[in-house]
């Protein structure tokens, strides 16, 4: 029997025994974890809530406006948001051109917007009195009467 004592002796001498975790420790972190559960709840809340007014009011990028406001947030005890308005508010002041109506780009064309009149033909010209014949351009008659 000494034998069996013996090994259970040697046992504690060659093992060593894990980190006892105090239960102020556990309840430390999980506390810890908690708050950035709820910190990141009440993020995700103002998000939602803050993109959705910066589209009504027209914002191009709701979100990036967001993340561009994010260390003005104002959270009261329960969590809920504050001053959601006056963030709105704030954003269409700094950054006027993120909202309104998207104006379609222009033709790229050099001769977009100008107006341009018929082609002059022979038809026309042999049907028009000289009086109005007069009246025209006198490069754009010599171009139609050459190329007939």
């Amino acid at each position: 029997m000494k034998k069996e004592n013996e090994k259970s002796d040697n046992a504690d001498e060659v093992g060593e025994a894990p980190p006892v975790e105090t239960e102020s420790d556990t309840y430390r972190e999980l506390k810890a974890e908690n708050e950035a559960l709820r910190a990141e709840i009440r993020l995700a809340d103002a998000r939602e809530k803050i993109t959705r007014s910066l589209t009504e009011a027209g914002a191009r990028s709701p979100v990036l406006l967001f993340d561009s406001a994010i260390g003005d947030l104002q959270f009261d005890d329960d969590g809920g948001l504050v001053n959601a308005a006056a963030i709105v508010k704030e954003l269409t002041r700094r950054f006027p051109e993120q909202f309104g109506a998207d104006i379609p780009a222009g033709s790229i064309d050099a001769g977009a917007g100008r107006t341009v009149e018929p082609a002059l033909t022979a038809e026309q010209l042999a049907k028009m009195k000289p009086a109005e014949i007069a009246a025209l351009d006198w490069a754009e008659v010599r171009r139609v009467l050459a190329a007939s």
